[in-house]
């Protein structure tokens, strides 16, 4: 029971770091040594081929961009486990391992067949893919719960910025409308004051 709860709780950790990275590698800030690395990610075309390219196996992932974003993102505090907890260390990097070489690319990770209710609980399918169209939610690795408990989900994200548009173009129309409004009321005075000068142009002196 006391290796289960560890070994949940090392998870837990490494998703909130993982979860964490990820975030900060999108956060607009100088010199962002993250993001640089993380971008190569975003503009990786990872193909039809459901088998890793032969780089992979050793851990290598065709650019040192897209291995240090690994490196940094996942591998460098299972290492640090590794060193301070041995056992639980070991288990989650040989996770890491296979989860990354073999699962991460369009498999799990970025397979756009896998829909429905399972990416509610692990960001795979589209869950994962509506993070590279739109790269302010869905940071999450292995389990989404770290998106839901810091409301970056696409669900509250997207739905903030509808409402926030929705609420640009009702202010938008409404000063259309007082624009409009005071032209007609312009026109209609202009109007008035036209008609006034040919009436006393009729008068007799």
């Amino acid at each position: 029971m006391i290796f289960v709860l560890k070994l949940t709780g090392y998870f837990l950790l490494w998703t909130l770091y993982s979860y964490t990275i990820h975030y900060l590698a999108h956060t607009k800030i100088r010199y962002n040594f993250l993001k640089y690395f993380h971008l190569k990610h975003h503009a990786y075309d990872y193909g039809e081929s459901f088998f890793p390219p032969w780089h992979d196996y050793f851990f290598w992932f065709g650019h040192i961009k897209s291995s240090m974003d690994v490196y940094i993102t996942f591998t460098l505090p299972l290492v640090l486990l590794a060193m301070f907890d041995p056992l639980y260390g070991v288990i989650l990097l040989v996770f890491h391992y296979f989860y990354e070489v073999f699962l991460s690319r369009n498999v799990l990770d970025h397979n756009p067949r896998i829909k429905g209710w399972i990416t509610k609980i692990i960001p795979i399918g589209s869950f994962h893919l509506m993070h590279h169209r739109h790269a302010k939610c869905n940071y999450s690795f292995f389990i989404t719960l770290w998106d839901h408990v810091f409301r970056t989900n696409d669900v509250e994200v997207l739905g903030q910025r509808n409402t926030k548009e929705e609420a640009r173009k009702k202010v938008a129309n409404e000063r259309h409308q007082e624009i409009e409004l005071a032209l007609n009321v312009k026109k209609y005075r202009k109007e008035q004051n036209e008609r006034k000068g040919k009436k006393s142009e009729k008068e007799p002196a």
